[in-house]
């Protein structure tokens, strides 16, 4: 059994990791390279599956005291026309829930969950070499070193674990950019609405109780486009 692992990266994969190691008797302390652990996204649509992880890790009913909104259907409409292209009817999945939930309030939530379960949070720690071995080890900014007996490497699209393992993969233009907003709303219906056209798409569904309104447009395009 593995006692004792460093996962790096504070974010929802780390944070979800992290808690259940340390759920399983593993010391774990987690290394994040923000000063603060924080999420400045916008909404998520969480389905069963992703649900369950967040169920085994005794997380869904506080999840929904957060102000997740539980899903009653995704709807496909075409721009060019009102009425719905499609409608997928999401309680018919019987005892199983599909909510939508502010990203914010998911790391919150399983930042609370990893520090009750002893996960050690260290702030401040940006990884910049992990060195395979028996023990592995993890280089930081600051020169200094840490080994584990496992390594987890939530640490995002231009992670140091891909370097170390997949020297030759790199990230890629999937040849889509998202632009997100928050709009306020009230008594927003339960479902998520792709609005569908030519080379693009906008998702929106509410967040928080149905107070807010998770805006996502999709543009597919040749150049590529910096975040901001």
């Amino acid at each position: 059994m593995i006692r004792n692992a460093i996962v790096i990266g504070g974010g929802i994969g780390g944070l979800a990791v992290a808690t259940a190691l340390a759920k399983s008797g593993v010391a774990v302390t987690l290394c994040e390279r923000a000063t603060e652990i924080t999420e400045v996204g916008a909404g998520l649509q969480i389905s069963p599956n992703g649900l369950a992880v967040l169920r085994a890790l005794g997380l869904e009913e506080a999840l929904l005291r957060s102000g997740a909104v539980e899903a009653q259907a995704v709807v496909l409409a075409d721009y060019r026309r009102s009425g719905e292209v499609a409608r997928l009817d999401l309680t018919r999945l019987r005892h199983q829930r599909y909510l939508f939930v502010h990203r914010a309030d998911l790391v919150a939530l399983l930042e609370r969950s990893a520090r009750q379960a002893n996960v050690s949070v260290t702030l401040g720690a940006q990884a910049t070499q992990i060195t395979p071995g028996d023990p592995p080890r993890v280089r930081f900014a600051d020169g200094s070193q840490a080994r584990a007996e496992l390594i987890v490497c939530a640490d995002g699209l231009h992670s140091v674990g891909r370097r170390a393992l997949l020297p030759e993969a790199k990230p890629f233009f999937t040849g889509q950019v998202a632009w997100r907003a928050l709009v306020p709303a009230s008594d927003a219906a339960p479902e998520a609405r792709v609005t569908m056209a030519p080379g693009r798409h906008i998702v929106s569904y509410p967040l928080r109780g149905g107070r807010l309104i998770n805006l996502v447009a999709v543009q597919e395009r040749d150049a590529w486009a910096d975040e901001g």
